[in-house]
C-alpha cells in the first residue's frame, strides 16, 4: 500500500509504506502539512503504517530538524518493531 497523509484535529495520520521510492515525497507532503497547521502539538498517528522501517524513521526525523520553536509533535500508535528501532536509534526522547 502506498503512504498516505492526512491531518485531522492535530493529528497526522500516516498510513501504508514508506520505502526508498516514496520517502522524499512522502517527507516534502507531510513537512507542507505540518507547515499549515496552526496548533501545536501535532501527534503522528503511526497505527495504519503497514512497514516499520529505518527509511520511515528518517522522514520522521527530519520533519522534527524542521520544526520551529514551538512546533512540536509526538509519535503514538507506533508498532513494535518501530518502537525496537526508536529505542535503538536513542531517538525515544525526541519523539515521544
Amino acid at each position: 500500500m502506498v503512504a498516505q497523509l492526512k491531518v485531522q484535529d492535530q493529528v497526522l495520520f500516516v498510513t501504508g509504506s514508506i520505502g526508498f521510492d516514496n520517502a522524499p515525497a512522502i517527507y516534502k507532503q507531510g513537512l507542507n502539512l505540518l507547515q499549515q497547521q496552526n496548533q501545536w502539538p501535532i501527534a503522528l498517528d503511526l497505527s495504519g503504517l503497514t512497514s516499520s522501517n529505518t527509511i520511515a524513521l528518517a522522514v520522521f526525523v527530519q520533519w522534527l530538524r524542521q520544526r520551529k520553536v514551538g512546533q512540536g509533535f509526538y509519535l503514538k500508535e507506533v508498532p513494535q518493531k518501530m518502537q525496537a528501532i526508536i529505542k535503538a536509534s536513542n531517538l525515544a526522547d525526541a519523539l515521544y
